[in-house]
Formats: C-alpha cells, sequence, structure tokens
C-alpha cells in the first residue's frame, strides 16, 4: 500500500470526510494508526492551520484513558497524524457479541469515559465523533481514540452540501443543525454511548441517516431498561438544549456516587463478606481498580444468555480510529 512519512501503510481500517484510517507498522515493527489527509484538503491553508493547532494540542495530551497522538506531518506534501494502536474491540464489537453490560460495568464505564471527556476539554480540544466504535475495550479499561482532528474535520465538512461528520444517532442536535458542536455535544454522546452499553439499542433506534437526524432534533432516547441510579443523569446528558447538559466531571461524579452506594449496599448484604480495604491513592488508583472491575464485567456480559437483539444488527465494522 506504500508509505507515508517513516511508516508503511499495512491495511485500510476506515475513512473520514478527509482522508483514510490505516494500519500501518514503524520500521522496528511497532503498529500506529495513521490518517492520511485526502489531497484537497490538504490543499487548503486553513484546513492545515487547524489541524496544526489541533494536533499540537492532543500531542500534549498523555492519558491511560485516551489513545495517545504520537507523530504528525501536517506541513508535508502528504499531511497525516499517527496514533497508538490498540489491539482491542470497540464497545460496539463487545455488545454486538456478548449482549449490554452489566449495570456496575454501565457505570464504571461512564465513570471512565466521562473522565476522558473531561481531559479532552481541558486539552482545549472537543472530540465530534465519540460513540459506540470510537471507544475501544482494553485489558486496562476503557479507551477513546479518534481524537485531534475533529474541529479540523469539520470545518472541512461545513463547506460540503450535507455533509456531516460522525455517526447520525450520535450527533448532538446542535450538530445536526449546524454542522459543528462544542463541548456540550461530547456529553450528548456520551449519554448515548452508555445508553448502547445498558441496553444495547442505539440512542435514536434503526434507520437510514434521515430518520436518524429527525428523532435527534424531535424525540426522546428510549431510556427502558436502564438502570434507575443511572437513567437520570443519561437524561440530562441527552437533553436537547445542549446548556442544560452536565459537564463530563458532574457526570463523573454522579456515576461515582452510584457506585460508591451499589458496592456499600452489597457490603452490607447478610452473608456478605466484607473486601479487604486498602488505602486509597487518590482518583487515578480508584480508576484503575474500576478499569479491573470493568474487564470482569465485560467477560461476563451475556455469558449465561445473550438477550434478543432489540432491532436488526447494522453491518460490522472494522476496529479503527475515526475522525
Amino acid at each position: 500500500m506504500g508509505a507515508v512519512g517513516p511508516y508503511t501503510l499495512l491495511r485500510v481500517l476506515g475513512g473520514s470526510e478527509t482522508g483514510g484510517v490505516h494500519l500501518a507498522r514503524t520500521d522496528k515493527g511497532a503498529r500506529v494508526v495513521v490518517r492520511v489527509v485526502r489531497p484537497e484538503f490538504a490543499a487548503d491553508a486553513g484546513f492545515r492551520v487547524r489541524l496544526r493547532d489541533e494536533v499540537a494540542r492532543a500531542t500534549s495530551l498523555r492519558s491511560p484513558l485516551i489513545a495517545a497522538v504520537v507523530d504528525a506531518d501536517v506541513d508535508g506534501d502528504v499531511a497525516w497524524v499517527a496514533s497508538e494502536y490498540l489491539a482491542a474491540p470497540s464497545l460496539r464489537d463487545v455488545v454486538e457479541g456478548r449482549g449490554p453490560l452489566a449495570v456496575p460495568g454501565v457505570r464504571l464505564l461512564g465513570i471512565g469515559l466521562a473522565e476522558a471527556v473531561e481531559q479532552i476539554h481541558e486539552a482545549g480540544l472537543v472530540h465530534r465523533g465519540l460513540d459506540a466504535e470510537t471507544v475501544l475495550l482494553t485489558l486496562d479499561g476503557p479507551r477513546v481514540v479518534g481524537v485531534g482532528t475533529g474541529r479540523a474535520t469539520v470545518a472541512a465538512a461545513a463547506g460540503r452540501a450535507g455533509a456531516l461528520v460522525g455517526a447520525p444517532g450520535y450527533l448532538a442536535p446542535e450538530q445536526v443543525v449546524h454542522g459543528a458542536g462544542d463541548a456540550a455535544a461530547d456529553v450528548f454522546a456520551l449519554g448515548s454511548v452508555l445508553l448502547y452499553a445498558a441496553t444495547w439499542r442505539d440512542p435514536f433506534g434503526p434507520g437510514d441517516s434521515a430518520a436518524l437526524l429527525y428523532r435527534v432534533l424531535h424525540s426522546d432516547p428510549d431510556l427502558g431498561g436502564v438502570s434507575p441510579d443511572v437513567a437520570p443523569v443519561l437524561a440530562a446528558c441527552l437533553h436537547r438544549d445542549p446548556v442544560r447538559r452536565p459537564d463530563p466531571r458532574s457526570v463523573r461524579d454522579v456515576l461515582t456516587a452510584a457506585q460508591a452506594r451499589a458496592a456499600a449496599a452489597a457490603t452490607e448484604a447478610p452473608g456478605t463478606p466484607s473486601p479487604a480495604r486498602r488505602p486509597a491513592r487518590g482518583r487515578r488508583a480508584s480508576l484503575a481498580a474500576g478499569s479491573a472491575i470493568l474487564v470482569a464485567l465485560l467477560a461476563l456480559a451475556g455469558a449465561d444468555a445473550a438477550p434478543a437483539r432489540p432491532h436488526p444488527a447494522p453491518p460490522p465494522s472494522p476496529v479503527a480510529v475515526r475522525s
């Protein structure tokens, strides 16, 4: 397939409005994901300026919850961005294969994703493409992929009639209407991802893009089957008015409190042995512990019998970073 910069392209993982996404390797055999910008966008000086700014911010973002941008060339004849490659299934792959997550798994997933979104926003970025395929489930817990090109991609798409960036059922109403979205749009997508994880339903049901976009603008999501201690925060995230949505930290705090209450109730239940207690070492330690629990919960999700699919499964898609 050729080479880009120091990377040999191995195969196509997917694509976006502005270019292709490839699995690639270094000369030492390490795997990376390389997004190659299409020539017509690379020829746009404004696109390159926006991409340069985003890549600089994303490169400085180092988190165990976010796939890192490791290299880029936004000034050469061929513009490209290289990110960490994670050999892990997407949330959609896991739910399609094993059914929805158990309630504790949904809470833990939400805690991790809310913290990831908070970190993205603190870096001055907006993801704009969070969905069930841009969340990977690694052995260390959830990872958000596709950070670092959202603003440039949305701006490029704005010049094309009818072009939208992202999965139609996960786009916030303001993205549908205006094409762009700020930090509140990521919170809407976060709520959509957690609804899918909890119910095996895409947030606004099946159908073509036009039907999904209409429902995003005019219908409330179906929260049936969502745990009562999770449903209110999901409803708040999915509010059509972006001003009414919580910030990621509030989402994380609500879900953390719900998880703590559930753990306390389980400990106090008759016949339940008290777990060994270890000194807390801050938010990172608690999140790492939660991620380990999440892995166990994922292994059990649907292990007995996966429920019937609430609507026909979409065509399988590759585990890939998407802009």
